[in-house]
């Protein structure tokens, strides 16, 4: 009984060890990837969703889109992919996108709209479908700089030759957030291991 009881103990020990170090590592991934992103010359920039606030943008929208202004003003992109679909009763994250774009001087013809999407890998895929049709071939990602890490995942394991060029602004909780993202991180590597296992 003792000795069952003390390979248990090493069992929950290592795998209390394997947890930290993954969430150790990946927190510094997360916090490297946002420190050291610049978006390249690109064909388009995507700016990935947030919420929307009675038919505006949220704080954090508003941020992601003062990034993608300066990115497009810069000519770092002549395309701007707006990527967000209906959270309730509200417009689309992406109509209100294109408003808050055109405001900030942005020309209509510039800005293309991506309405369905309610997920990060949604937003990528359904701007990957846009991509193909217009003919893009690279991509500005535009994201908080605790979500480029993840977002830049996606977009490789889609195949977008993308970089990113993320909000630098610190959130209030970046714990919560840095350790959200290492848990999504972790969802997402085993849903593509799943996926290409089953797929065989």
């Amino acid at each position: 009984m003792k000795k069952k009881l003390k390979t248990w103990l090493w069992i929950l020990v290592a795998l209390f060890l394997i947890i930290l170090f993954y969430f150790s590592f990946m927190s510094w991934k997360v916090n490297y990837t946002w420190k050291h992103s610049h978006g390249t010359p690109s064909d388009c920039i995507i700016i990935l969703g947030a919420a929307v606030w009675d038919g505006k943008p949220s704080p954090a929208l508003r941020e992601r889109l003062d990034i993608a202004v300066e990115a497009y003003s810069s000519g770092l992109a002549p395309n701007i992919i707006a990527s967000g679909g209906i959270g309730g009763s509200e417009p689309s994250e992406a109509e209100t996108m294109k408003r808050y774009l055109m405001e900030k001087g942005v020309p209509e013809r510039a800005i293309l709209l991506e309405e369905r999407s309610r997920s990060t890998m949604e937003n990528l895929q359904n701007s990957q479908a846009i991509m193909m049709e217009k003919g893009y071939k690279t991509a500005v990602i535009v994201t908080h700089g605790f979500h480029a890490y993840r977002a830049s995942l996606m977009a490789r394991s889609l195949g977008i030759t993308s970089t990113v060029e993320p909000v630098q602004i610190r959130p209030l909780s970046l714990t919560y957030y840095t350790l959200r993202e290492c848990a999504g991180i972790a969802i997402f590597t085993l849903e593509s291991i799943k996926m290409k296992t089953f797929s065989y």
